[in-house]
């Protein structure tokens, strides 16, 4: 009876440390929170896209894979020795240019820096809704709709994961940083990727930066910058 009891009075001392210490945090972090929302919050606002002045994906796609592909016949090209001066090799020359022919092409294969529809929604939006309140709401031509939770101690993960969300774009940690909006998402396929918003000082434009990871490398990234000018009245 007693050995019961104690296990109850424990059990009780832990559950009241950690309401005490939860009840903390939320009252310690409300200022941050409130000042992270209030500098990002001139980003909210209807914004419809600058299509001349920005990035294009499949443009940009394009000529980034062109790079890679310069870069590995380059690096190919590099690593092999031929000796032309003896016509008695002149087999084994022609099957090491066979062979350095087929890397080529191996690594020559065109990657596709996309995703799921969701993604792809993302990083082709002709228009997009940002609302700034206790969440953000982005809204992406009008029909994907993400309900973010902002992390007021920014680029930072807790043990509970409370400040991830979860949807079917993926998990995403957002935060503020110096009047920037960011929302690093990993992807349902595991792609990582980010997005930066933030106001051009000069035409107030809202702009906004995609970064793409390669998923087979750490070398290569697709990076696209796109502008936005505001719809609404504000």
């Amino acid at each position: 009876m007693m050995e019961g009891l104690n296990i109850l009075i424990t059990l009780r001392r832990r559950f009241l440390v950690v309401w005490i210490f939860g009840f903390c945090f939320l009252v310690l972090s409300q200022p941050i929170l409130a000042k992270s929302m209030e500098s990002v919050e001139s980003l909210s606002g209807h914004w419809q896209l600058l299509g001349k002045v920005s990035d294009d994906f499949k443009k940009s796609s394009k000529k980034l894979n062109a790079q890679i592909m310069k870069d590995r016949r380059l690096a190919a090209s590099e690593n092999q020795t031929f000796d032309r001066k003896k016509p008695k090799e002149r087999n084994k020359y022609q099957a090491q240019r066979r062979a350095t022919e087929r890397q080529i092409n191996d690594n020559s294969v065109n990657k596709y820096w996309g995703g799921p529809d969701e993604q792809m929604q993302i990083l082709q939006a002709k228009e997009v809704k940002i609302h700034i309140g206790r969440k953000i709401i982005v809204l992406y031509d009008s029909s994907l709709k993400r309900l973010l939770t902002i992390n007021p101690q920014g680029r930072a993960y807790s043990y509970s994961g409370t400040e991830v969300t979860r949807d079917m774009v993926g998990d995403s940690l957002t935060y503020a940083s110096d009047k920037n909006l960011i929302i690093e998402t990993s992807g349902v396929t595991g792609v990582e990727f980010s997005e930066r918003y933030y106001l051009d000082p000069e035409t107030q434009n809202l702009v906004q930066e995609l970064h793409v990871e390669d998923d087979r490398s750490s070398v290569y990234s697709l990076n696209m910058v796109r502008y936005f000018t505001r719809a609404d009245s504000r």
